[in-house]
């Protein structure tokens, strides 16, 4: 119960242009997985919602090694590698049918009070459910704060509309790397494949808000972004984009 495995196969609308996984779609299919083992284990959405809590995804790394194919069956293994300070992690593995490594992930995980919006110690949680975590950690180095190292620049803006939002009337935590991802892409890069991405998610984005993508690429090539709400010029994510 401590790990939980699951097979896909990727689809049609699955692919990006080069016919490969899209790395939005691995991100979904990590959620998936994730969604799937916490209700195994007792706190998925619908057992948190009756204790008046949530889960909230607040960072993420994700590191392909390679992307799968269409109709490729994959098998994505996850698990509860641990807490640090306020987060619960999750990490994640991506297995081809040779059982050969293919990819990785790694999230930080906040857990909410629902009535007061307090955050509560995952290890309260942790013990509460007897969760069994593993110690296996994709990243030698844990998720930190994403900070942008120079001046950035607007590369876009997006209005958040009705089919940009979740369960919980946000905005769906993929649509902001599709956001991203999007505004870095132009004719002259469309071949582009991403060896790693990774993004915070610093305030919540709802329906109506006018976001500005904003974007700094250093020396070696990484794409560093923030996603500013027009209205109150909050943060409402930072990310990094690392080309293969």
């Amino acid at each position: 119960m401590n790990s939980f495995t699951r097979e896909f196969t990727i689809s049609s609308y699955d692919l990006n242009p080069k016919g490969q996984a899209r790395l939005t779609s691995m991100a979904n299919f990590f959620q998936e997985a994730a969604y799937h083992h916490a209700t195994k284990l007792g706190f998925g959405y619908h057992d948190m919602k009756s204790r008046k809590t949530t889960w909230v995804l607040s960072r993420m790394r994700i590191y392909m090694k390679r992307y799968p194919v269409w109709n490729e069956g994959i098998r994505l293994e996850t698990w509860p590698s641990g807490a640090e300070r306020l987060f619960a992690l999750r990490d994640f593995k991506v297995m081809d049918a040779t059982g050969e490594i293919i990819g990785m992930a790694s999230t930080a995980w906040l857990i909410l009070d629902i009535d007061t919006h307090r955050l509560i110690r995952p290890r309260d949680m942790m013990e509460q459910f007897k969760l069994i975590v593993h110690d296996d950690q994709m990243f030698e180095d844990s998720l930190e704060k994403i900070a942008l190292p120079g001046e950035s620049r607007v590369l876009n803006r997006h209005e958040v509309v009705y089919s940009d939002l979740d369960i919980v009337g946000h905005v769906n935590n993929v649509r902001y790397m599709e956001w991203c991802i999007d505004a870095a892409t132009s004719p002259e890069n469309a071949e582009m494949e991403i060896r790693e991405f990774e993004i915070n998610f610093n305030h919540e984005a709802l329906l109506g808000d006018r976001i500005e993508i904003r974007a700094y690429e250093d020396a070696s090539g990484e794409i560093y972004f923030q996603a500013i709400r027009e209205q109150d010029r909050k943060e409402i994510i930072s990310a990094r984009l690392k080309r293969a």
